[in-house]
Protein backbone atom coordinates (compact mmCIF):
# COMPACT_ATOMS: atom_id res chain seq x y z
CA UNK A 1 0.00 0.00 0.00
CA UNK A 2 1.26 3.47 -0.85
CA UNK A 3 1.74 6.00 1.87
CA UNK A 4 0.21 9.44 1.46
CA UNK A 5 3.71 10.88 1.20
CA UNK A 6 4.37 8.70 -1.87
CA UNK A 7 1.59 10.29 -3.94
CA UNK A 8 2.02 13.18 -6.30
CA UNK A 9 -0.70 15.30 -4.81
CA UNK A 10 -2.86 17.60 -6.89
CA UNK A 11 -4.59 19.12 -3.88
CA UNK A 12 -1.98 19.96 -1.30
CA UNK A 13 -4.11 21.67 1.34
CA UNK A 14 -4.34 19.63 4.50
CA UNK A 15 -6.03 22.26 6.71
CA UNK A 16 -9.34 20.39 6.65
CA UNK A 17 -7.66 17.39 8.28
CA UNK A 18 -7.44 19.30 11.57
CA UNK A 19 -11.23 19.03 11.91
CA UNK A 20 -11.57 15.41 10.77
CA UNK A 21 -13.31 13.16 13.29
CA UNK A 22 -10.97 10.31 12.36
CA UNK A 23 -7.89 12.28 13.38
CA UNK A 24 -5.98 10.31 15.97
CA UNK A 25 -8.53 7.50 16.07
CA UNK A 26 -6.58 4.29 16.45
CA UNK A 27 -9.72 2.27 17.16
CA UNK A 28 -10.95 2.57 13.55
CA UNK A 29 -9.56 0.98 10.41
CA UNK A 30 -9.87 3.21 7.35
CA UNK A 31 -7.74 0.81 5.29
CA UNK A 32 -9.51 -2.56 5.69
CA UNK A 33 -8.34 -5.63 3.76
CA UNK A 34 -11.73 -6.05 2.10
CA UNK A 35 -13.29 -3.13 0.27
CA UNK A 36 -16.31 -3.17 2.57
CA UNK A 37 -16.91 -5.16 5.72
CA UNK A 38 -17.99 -4.67 9.33
CA UNK A 39 -14.70 -2.98 10.16
CA UNK A 40 -15.16 -0.54 7.30
CA UNK A 41 -18.76 0.10 8.34
CA UNK A 42 -17.55 1.44 11.69
CA UNK A 43 -15.18 3.83 9.94
CA UNK A 44 -17.85 4.94 7.47
CA UNK A 45 -20.21 5.69 10.37
CA UNK A 46 -17.66 8.23 11.63
CA UNK A 47 -17.32 9.70 8.13
CA UNK A 48 -21.09 10.12 7.87
CA UNK A 49 -21.12 12.68 10.70
CA UNK A 50 -17.74 14.26 10.01
CA UNK A 51 -17.79 18.01 9.32
CA UNK A 52 -15.07 17.71 6.65
CA UNK A 53 -16.45 14.68 4.79
CA UNK A 54 -16.79 16.54 1.48
CA UNK A 55 -13.25 17.93 1.74
CA UNK A 56 -11.92 14.45 2.46
CA UNK A 57 -13.79 12.92 -0.46
CA UNK A 58 -12.65 15.68 -2.80
CA UNK A 59 -9.06 15.20 -1.67
CA UNK A 60 -9.15 11.46 -2.44
CA UNK A 61 -10.92 11.86 -5.79
CA UNK A 62 -8.78 14.74 -7.03
CA UNK A 63 -5.59 12.95 -6.03
CA UNK A 64 -6.62 9.55 -7.40
CA UNK A 65 -6.16 7.75 -4.09
CA UNK A 66 -7.06 4.11 -4.64
CA UNK A 67 -6.82 2.75 -1.11
CA UNK A 68 -8.83 3.19 2.02
CA UNK A 69 -12.00 4.94 3.00
CA UNK A 70 -12.04 8.67 2.32
CA UNK A 71 -15.12 10.81 2.76
CA UNK A 72 -17.07 7.70 3.66
CA UNK A 73 -16.41 5.93 0.36
CA UNK A 74 -14.04 3.13 -0.62
CA UNK A 75 -12.22 3.15 -3.96
CA UNK A 76 -14.94 1.51 -6.10
CA UNK A 77 -17.51 3.86 -4.59
CA UNK A 78 -15.28 6.87 -5.28
CA UNK A 79 -14.91 5.78 -8.90
CA UNK A 80 -18.71 5.68 -9.26
CA UNK A 81 -18.98 9.04 -7.50
CA UNK A 82 -16.46 10.56 -9.90
CA UNK A 83 -18.15 9.05 -12.95
CA UNK A 84 -21.57 10.33 -11.82
CA UNK A 85 -20.19 13.76 -10.97
CA UNK A 86 -18.57 14.06 -14.37
CA UNK A 87 -21.84 13.09 -16.07
CA UNK A 88 -23.73 15.72 -14.07
CA UNK A 89 -20.98 18.29 -14.57
CA UNK A 90 -20.63 18.84 -10.83
CA UNK A 91 -16.91 18.14 -10.74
Amino acid sequence: MQLLSEFRLVLRSFDWMDDALCRGRKDLDFFPEESYNAVAARAVAVCNVCPVREDCLEFAVENGIRYGIWGGLNHPQRKRYLRNSLKKGTL
